[in-house]
C-alpha cells in the first residue's frame, strides 16, 4: 500500500500551481500525494495522512516567533502559517513524518520555538542566496556542506563528495532570503553554506527534516522524496499494529464481559429453589 503524503498549499498566495513538481517527485517515490489547504483541520489531516510535505510559499509572519515585521519583509500569509505550525505540532505529537521545503523548513523551526533571519543580508558577509525565480531552477548556484552524523547524510550519501570522516559537500539551488537563526526544540542544524547559513535541520528523534533548497529541481535530490516516502510506510504500519492491538484488546474484554454475565447467570440459576419440592 502507498503512504499517503499530504501536500500543503494556499490558493491564495500561488502555491497551487508550484507543488506540481513536489506531487511528481512523491509519485516517483513511491508515495500517494494528496493536496490540502488551510480550509480543513490540521486534527483531519493528521487522521488520514501517513506523512506530510511542506513546501515554498510567502514569508512566515514574525509575529509566530515573538518579533515585528522589518522593512524587508515580504509576502506573508498569516492563515497558512497559522495552519502549518498547529499542523507541525500535532504531527510532531503524533510521529507523522514531515519533510518541509523552503518555507517549510522556516514553519517546522518556528512551530517548534525556534526564530528566523527575517532577510538573509542581516547576517554579515552573507553569499547570494536569494535568486530570482528567472533562474533556471535546475542550476546548482551554491555549495553545501553536510554533517557526517547526521539522517540527510545518510539519505544522500551516494551523491556527495565526500572529504574526511566529518562532512560531505554538494551543490545546490538557491530562491530564499530568509533563513533559521535560533533553531527549534528537538532540531539540529546538520548543513551549511559557506557563510555559516543553516542550509537543512532535522529532528534529533523521528522524521522531521527540513532543507532550504528547492530538492523537487534537482534529481539526485529525489532521495529526500523516498527517505519521507520510507518514513511515512514505517509510521503506517506502526499504526496499523497499534490499531490491530487496541482492537484485540477491547474484543477481549467485551468477551471477559460477557464469560463474567454468563457464569453470574448460570450461578443464579443454580441458586434458586426446586419449586418441585415445594
Amino acid at each position: 500500500m502507498k503512504p499517503l503524503i499530504a501536500i500543503i498549499v494556499s490558493p491564495w498566495s500561488g502555491s497551487l500551481s508550484g507543488c506540481q513538481q513536489h506531487i511528481k517527485r512523491v509519485i516517483e517515490a513511491g508515495g500517494l500525494p494528496a493536496v490540502f489547504d488551510p480550509g480543513v483541520e490540521p486534527r483531519d489531516i493528521i487522521e488520514v495522512a501517513d506523512g506530510i510535505l511542506l513546501i515554498e510559499g510567502p514569508d512566515v509572519h514574525p509575529r509566530f516567533y515573538g518579533e515585528d515585521p522589518s522593512p524587508n519583509l515580504r509576502e506573508v500569509d498569516v492563515l497558512r502559517d497559522e495552519f502549518e505550525i498547529e499542523l507541525v505540532k500535532l504531527a510532531v505529537k503524533t510521529g507523522v513524518p514531515v519533510f518541509g521545503v523552503g518555507r517549510g523548513m522556516h514553519v517546522i523551526n518556528v512551530a517548534l520555538g525556534g526564530t528566523l533571519y527575517q532577510d538573509i543580508y542581516e547576517i554579515p558577509k552573507a553569499i547570494k542566496h536569494d535568486w530570482p525565480k528567472t533562474t533556471r531552477p535546475e542550476q546548482r548556484l551554491h555549495t553545501i556542506r553536510i554533517k557526517a552524523d547526521s539522517n540527510i547524510y545518510s539519505i544522500l550519501r551516494e551523491s556527495l563528495n565526500i572529504e574526511g570522516t566529518n562532512e560531505a559537500w554538494t551543490w545546490v539551488n538557491s530562491f530564499h532570503h530568509q533563513a533559521v537563526k535560533r533553531v527549534g526544540e528537538g532540531l539540529r542544524p546538520v548543513v551549511f553554506a559557506v557563510d555559516g547559513l543553516i542550509e537543512a535541520i532535522e529532528a534529533k528523534d523521528g522524521f522531521i527534516l527540513g532543507v532550504q533548497w528547492q530538492p523537487e529541481y534537482l534529481p539526485e535530490m529525489l532521495q529526500l522524496y523516498r527517505a519521507l516516502v520510507e518514513a511515512s510506510i514505517k509510521r503506517h504500519e506502526e499504526a496499523d499494529e497499534m490499531r490491530k492491538r487496541v482492537l484485540t484488546a477491547e474484543i477481549r474484554k467485551e468477551l471477559n464481559v460477557e464469560q463474567g454475565e454468563s457464569r453470574h447467570s448460570s450461578e443464579t440459576s443454580d441458586n434458586l429453589p426446586d419449586t418441585n419440592q415445594m
